[in-house]
């Protein structure tokens, strides 16, 4: 049986993206706004005459008030409480400085636990500054502790702590740092903790001047106290959605007169859910986060992964024809979540070091399209020289409660473009601190000693983040797993 897992959702763009996150979970396991779940669809004899999964716990359960998760075949106590009164609360708690965002997710989902709201008093934000977020996760933290207390202790088994959150604004990226901190202390020796970090645009000007200092900020707490962490880059974000939301599917989804965010987090809360699919519906294979994330995560400094979507049928009006057609979209630039392709600045080819795909079906999977598909990747895909080449392929299992039977997919893969990624950073970092500008927003005063430290603390940043280049730069090379200081005679 899978580990449960307790997600955080801070800031503005954490909660916006973890609102749209649970409403695809509740779709996906038939549970309604206020947390009653519907009746599971009943399958036909020949489904059950077919069946080779094992039977789960909840399909042998019997007592009082369980009738509703009898021969349930899907894991959503995994992501949920269920409780005496048959209902489903989700293991969520919601953080922010103001209340706007926290308010409407708990009026747009009545199943969210209010008790696992912390909202600060002042309710006037972090003003998009790194520091005032962090400042203040450390000055409330036992309060936010005793909120993640109470989930964990409702847990019987907890697995992992998984994390939204922006790193370029205030209270995404200073208090969700700060709670990754306190996380790493109290429960990491134990519990695996992934983020869903979202990055911020280098290709157009940004409202938050200060941008860059917030990234790489939080950038270090990443690389310091993360597992796993996917990255949604938000210029690789508005490629896809205007890719797949302006072909028709945006009409289609209500999307048109939503705010111009809605098809970005949709497409981050369809990928963070498809993630776990092999756990909430279980079969043979990667049915825990840990075994997932150590199929993709080498060493400790390569673990900033990218995810590719494939245009939601219902978006896109296009059913793939089979496995292998799948294999080829989910391997096109366009639909990762990081820019993959290659630039004049770039040192060399995009390297990939591991590479997972998921392909969701309501039906069996045609095994001989799937190795052609991983055939023709194995050789279409840089792969680092030390690795084994090897596709890993997820069964993943198309919920009774979609209509849809259509073939859907993602795919996670660790590989270089990250490079890129924080380089980009780094250039705009230095052009502001080149300058000192606004370096007093992240100092107590104006004392020649306060902007020393402050200086000191960027430069500790700076060296993480390319102390991390330097990792996927080197990886790239044959030799990269000996190690020439350690003495290796027995």
């Amino acid at each position: 049986m899978p580990g449960y897992t307790i997600t955080i959702q801070a800031g503005q763009c954490g909660n916006q993206v973890g609102l749209q996150y649970w409403q695809q979970l509740a779709s996906e396991h038939g549970i309604n706004k206020d947390g009653t779940p519907t009746p599971y669809p009943q399958r036909s004899s020949s489904d059950i005459a077919h069946n080779t999964s094992p039977p789960t716990s909840q399909e042998s359960f019997s007592g009082n008030g369980g009738n509703k998760r009898l021969h349930r075949e899907d894991h959503p106590e995994l992501f949920f409480t269920f409780s005496d009164s048959n209902t489903y609360t989700p293991r969520s708690i919601l953080i922010d400085l103001e209340p706007s965002v926290v308010t409407k997710a708990l009026n747009t989902l009545p199943m969210l636990n209010p008790r696992n709201a912390h909202v600060s008093d002042q309710g006037n934000g972090a003003a998009n500054n790194w520091s005032n977020g962090y400042k203040y996760g450390s000055e409330n933290i036992e309060s936010i502790l005793n909120i993640i207390d109470k989930e964990v202790d409702k847990c019987d088994n907890l697995s992992q702590f998984q994390l939204f959150h922006s790193v370029a604004g205030g209270t995404g990226s200073g208090c969700g740092s700060k709670i990754l901190e306190i996380l790493q202390d109290r429960y990491t020796s134990k519990k695996i903790i992934t983020t869903n970090s979202i990055l911020p645009s280098n290709e157009k000007t940004s409202d938050v001047v200060v941008q860059p200092y917030n990234s790489l900020l939080t950038l270090k707490r990443l690389i310091e106290f993360s597992n796993a962490t996917f990255v949604f880059h938000n210029d690789a974000l508005n490629n896809i959605e205007n890719t797949v939301f302006n072909q028709g599917g945006l009409q289609d989804q209500g999307l048109s007169n939503a705010t111009s965010f809605q098809g970005t987090n949709k497409l981050i809360a369809f990928v963070s859910a498809s993630v776990s699919n092999p756990m909430r519906f279980p079969g043979y294979m990667y049915s825990s986060i840990e075994s997932i994330v150590s199929s993709l995560v080498p060493t400790p400094d390569l673990k900033f992964l990218t995810t590719s979507v494939a245009p939601f049928s219902t978006q896109s009006h296009h059913n793939y024809i089979n496995e292998y057609d799948m294999f080829l979209e989910l391997s096109d630039d366009r639909y990762k979540t990081n820019k993959c392709v290659s630039t004049p600045t770039s040192s060399s080819e995009i390297a990939y070091i591991s590479l997972m795909n998921y392909l969701i079906s309501g039906s069996n999977l045609d095994r001989k399209e799937i190795r052609k598909g991983i055939l023709k990747l194995q050789t279409r895909t840089n792969f680092v020289p030390w690795t084994s080449r090897s596709i890993g392929v997820v069964h993943g299992k198309k919920s009774p409660y979609l209509n849809s039977t259509h073939l859907e997919g993602i795919q996670i893969s660790n590989n270089t473009s990250i490079i890129d990624v924080f380089n980009k950073i780094l250039r705009q970092y230095d052009l502001l601190v080149k300058r000192k500008a606004y370096l007093n927003t992240y100092s107590e005063d104006n004392s020649a000693e306060e902007m020393d430290r402050v200086v000191d603390m960027f430069s500790e940043c700076k060296e993480s983040v390319v102390r991390v280049i330097d990792e996927y730069s080197a990886c790239k090379s044959i030799n990269y797993l000996e190690d020439d200081d350690i003495d290796m005679d027995i």
